[in-house]
């Protein structure tokens, strides 16, 4: 089987109550102040983020030309409530995971279902055969987003990563596109 084309994604992806769009420079302020309520809640997504600087340095950049990471925000009334992207990209084994982020006041609404359904949907237009999802162990509500949307577990990774400190166990799950 050939290598997949490399092909660009939508830039923007329509729900019913969400839009996904690129992430780019221009929504750099949305994103730092959409981090600071999901911290200010107690949350913990991009617990390192510090500053608008950070920000721009780290999430906000202009998507690469080569495809091989994409990041959508999530807007909700075009206000950022949270993240998907799509990495770890392999277009020789039609394959890449997802992972997503969403600020604690948020959660529990279906918007990280309705987002990663609007990705595949767009994974599979463009040919992806396979999504996976990585997550720790201990993440239920990770667990609960893959079951829900028709993953199956696949395996587990015992001190995969090193996440805040600590070496994480992964659980590994995958849906086949086509």
């Amino acid at each position: 089987m050939e290598k997949l084309e490399k092909k660009p994604f939508a830039d923007a992806l329509q729900g019913s109550r969400i839009q996904l769009v690129i992430s780019s420079p221009k929504y750099t302020q949305q994103v730092f102040d959409y981090i600071q309520r999901d911290h200010n809640l107690g949350g913990v997504n991009y617990s390192w983020v510090e500053s608008l600087e950070d920000v721009a340095k780290h999430i906000t950049t202009t998507p690469e030309e080569n495809f091989q990471e994409i990041n959508y925000l999530i807007l909700k009334e075009n206000i950022a409530i949270g993240s998907i992207h799509i990495h770890t990209i392999s277009y020789s084994d039609h394959k890449a995971e997802v992972g997503y982020g969403i600020e604690k006041g948020e959660e529990g609404k279906g918007f990280v279902s309705e987002a990663l359904q609007l990705v595949l949907s767009e994974m599979k237009r463009l040919g992806f055969n396979k999504a996976v999802i990585n997550c720790d162990r201990e993440n239920s509500r990770s667990i609960s987003v893959a079951k829900r949307n028709g993953f199956s577990y696949e395996g587990l990774l015992l001190q995969d990563c090193i996440e805040n400190g600590r070496f994480r166990d992964s659980m590994i799950f995958g849906k086949l596109l086509r």
